[in-house]
C-alpha cells in the first residue's frame, strides 16, 4: 500500500510540474534550490521515491490538451514603490493575467532490456495587458534506458526547454525567450552483489533572444565517475567525482572593462541513501566544490556543498519531505550570475481521496552572490533572502480529466533595494488526457 502512495505522490507532483504552463523559465518551485546548470530543467529532486514506471508496464502513447489561466500581482518583480513604466515601457502593467493553451503528450515503450520514453508539450501564452510579452513556450525529453545481461546498464537522452525569462532573475523588463538543450549519457557496471562503478557525461547549451541578455548564453560539458556500495537493496553509499568546463561566448562588460565568465570546476561528493523504516527515508549528499576562472583569477571560488532530504510517510495517504541544502547555483536565464544558496524547505502531500490531492510547501533561502557574478561586479555585493509559500489542489474526477488550483506567495529581501519584491501568483487549469 505504501508503494501505491509513493506512486500517487510522484504522479500528483508530476501533474503539477509536468502540466503547468512553462511560460516563464523559472516557475515557482518549492523544496528545491534554483536549478544548477547540470540537472534537467524542471527536475524535482525532492521526492526520493522510485518512479512508478517499470519495465513491466504496458507500452503507451498518450496526448493531452490543457488550458491554464494565471494571475500575477507583480509581474515584473519590482518593489511596490517602483513605477514599472520607467523600465518596461509606457504601456506596461504591474498586475496582469495570461492564458496558456497547451498541447502535449508522452509515451513509453518497453522490451526485456530496453525502455524508450518521450514527453513533450507546447504552450501558447497570451497576456491580457502586457501583450508584447506573448510567447510560445514548451519542453520535451527523449530517453533511452538500456541493459545488457545483469551487469551493464545505462541511459542516453536529450531534453529541450523554451520559456520567457523571469524578470526577477535578469532585471531585463522586456520579452526575452530562453532556450536550453541538455544531452546526457551514462553507463553502469555491476561488479558484484554490493559494488558498482559508473561514469557519464552531460552537456548543456542555453541561449537568450534579447541582445542585452546574451551575456548569459552558456555552454557546458561535464563528466563524472563514481563507485557505489550497496549495503542492501535500499541503503547505499556512493563516492562521486565530477568535472565541468563551461564557456560564455560573450563577455560581461562593466564600465568599459570586459569580464570573462568561463570556468572550470571540480566537485567531489559522498552520497548516502538510508531507509530507517517503511515510513522514513534519508538522502544526503555532501562534498567540496572548487571553481577556477582562468581569465579572472580573483573570482576563484571553493567551499563545501551539501543537500539532505528526509522523507516521512506516516500513513498511506500522507507524506512529508524536509529538505535542506547549501549549493553553488544560478537561474537558467542568468547562468553567469552565480550565488551560494543556503536553504530549507518543507513540503507535505495529502491524498484526501482517490480523486483529490492536497499539497503545500514553504521554503526559506539565502543567496550570497559570488565575486564573479555580474550582480556582485555591478553592485560590489548582493545578498538576498527569499521566502516562498505555496498551496495546491488537484482534483481528478476521471482518469482523463484533471483540475488544478495553486496559489504562491513569494517575497525577496535584498541589500540592493531594486531586487526587493513581494508577489502573489494564482493559477487554475484543466487538463484532458487522450489515450488512443
Amino acid at each position: 500500500m505504501r508503494n501505491l502512495l509513493s506512486k500517487r505522490c510522484v504522479l500528483a507532483i508530476g501533474l503539477w510540474m509536468g502540466m503547468g504552463s512553462s511560460a516563464f523559465a523559472d516557475p515557482p518551485l518549492l523544496a528545491n534550490p534554483p536549478l544548477a546548470p547540470t540537472p534537467p530543467v524542471g527536475a524535482n529532486q525532492t521526492l526520493t521515491t522510485d518512479s512508478p514506471i517499470t519495465r513491466d508496464s504496458p507500452n503507451n502513447l498518450d496526448f493531452f490538451v490543457a488550458d491554464q489561466f494565471t494571475y500575477d500581482d507583480d509581474l515584473y518583480r519590482l518593489p511596490s514603490y517602483f513605477d514599472v513604466t520607467t523600465v518596461a515601457g509606457p504601456l506596461a502593467k504591474r498586475q496582469d493575467g495570461f492564458n496558456s493553451a497547451t498541447l502535449g503528450g508522452d509515451g513509453r515503450w518497453f522490451t526485456d532490456n530496453q525502455t524508450f520514453g518521450i514527453d513533450f508539450r507546447a504552450d501558447d501564452n497570451r497576456f491580457i495587458h502586457n501583450d508584447s510579452l506573448n510567447n510560445v513556450s514548451g519542453k520535451g525529453n527523449l530517453e533511452w534506458d538500456w541493459r545488457v545481461a545483469s551487469y551493464w546498464s545505462g541511459q542516453v537522452g536529450v531534453s529541450y526547454f523554451r520559456g520567457l525569462a523571469n524578470f526577477a532573475d535578469t532585471g531585463y523588463y522586456a520579452r526575452d525567450v530562453v532556450e536550453r538543450e541538455d544531452y546526457f549519457g551514462n553507463i553502469r557496471y555491476q561488479v558484484g552483489p554490493h559494488w558498482a562503478i559508473y561514469g557519464g557525461f552531460i552537456g548543456a547549451d542555453t541561449s537568450q533572444s534579447a541582445a542585452p541578455e546574451q551575456l548569459y548564453n552558456f555552454r557546458s560539458k561535464a563528466g563524472n565517475a563514481g563507485i557505489e556500495l550497496a549495503a542492501s537493496s535500499q541503503n547505499s553509499i556512493t563516492f562521486d567525482y565530477k568535472y565541468t568546463d563551461a564557456t560564455f561566448p560573450q563577455n560581461f562588460v562593466l564600465n568599459g572593462t570586459p569580464f570573462n565568465s568561463d570556468y572550470k570546476e571540480d566537485t567531489e561528493r559522498v552520497l548516502v541513501k538510508y531507509v530507517f523504516s517503511a515510513a522514513t527515508e534519508l538522502d544526503v549528499s555532501a562534498g567540496y566544490l572548487k571553481r577556477d576562472y582562468p581569465q579572472s583569477n580573483f573570482a576563484t571560488f571553493s567551499g563545501d556543498i551539501w543537500k539532505a532530504a528526509l522523507q516521512w510517510q506516516p500513513t498511506d495517504n500522507l507524506q512529508w519531505v524536509l529538505t535542506g541544502w547549501r549549493q553553488l547555483t544560478a537561474y537558467v536565464e542568468a547562468e553567469s550570475d552565480y550565488f551560494v544558496s543556503n536553504g530549507v524547505a518543507l513540503a507535505p502531500v495529502w491524498i484526501a481521496a482517490d480523486t483529490l490531492t492536497l499539497s503545500a510547501g514553504v521554503s526559506r533561502e539565502n543567496h550570497d552572490y559570488i565575486a564573479s557574478s555580474p550582480s556582485a561586479l555591478t553592485y560590489f555585493s548582493r545578498r538576498d533572502k527569499l521566502t516562498t509559500e505555496q498551496a495546491r489542489v488537484a482534483y481528478t474526477p476521471t482518469s482523463s480529466l484533471t483540475f488544478k488550483l495553486s496559489v504562491t506567495y513569494e517575497e525577496r529581501e535584498s541589500n540592493q533595494a531594486r531586487f526587493q519584491f513581494n508577489d502573489t501568483l494564482a493559477l487554475v487549469s484543466v487538463t484532458y488526457m487522450i489515450r488512443p
